[in-house]
C-alpha cells in the first residue's frame, strides 16, 4: 500500500516527504492532474527492484544465448565482397 499526494505538495514540502519516505520507508505515488507521474520510494525498495530488473534481464540473455546455440545467429555485418 502507499499514500498518494498531489505534486504541488511535495513541492511545497519536499525535505519533509523525503525524509518520511527514508526513515519510515513510506511509497508515495506523486500525482499531477489525478495523473500518477513518479514516485518516491525508499533506497531499499530501489535496490531491490534494480536487483530484480538484473536478474531479469540475466534470465534475457541465457535465453537469448540458449537460442543461438540451437538455431545459430546471422553475422552482425553483412558480408563485402
Amino acid at each position: 500500500m502507499h499514500d498518494t499526494l498531489p505534486i504541488a505538495e511535495l513541492q511545497a514540502n519536499l525535505t519533509g516527504i523525503t525524509g518520511r519516505v527514508h526513515s519510515a520507508g513510506m511509497r508515495i505515488a506523486v500525482q499531477h492532474r489525478g495523473k500518477t507521474v513518479a514516485a518516491l520510494v525508499p533506497p531499499s525498495d530501489l535496490e531491490t527492484l534494480e536487483a530484480l530488473e538484473d536478474r531479469l534481464d540475466l534470465l534475457d540473455a541465457l535465453d537469448a544465448l540458449a537460442d543461438y546455440r540451437a538455431n545459430g545467429g546471422v553475422p552482425l555485418t553483412p558480408d563485402l565482397p
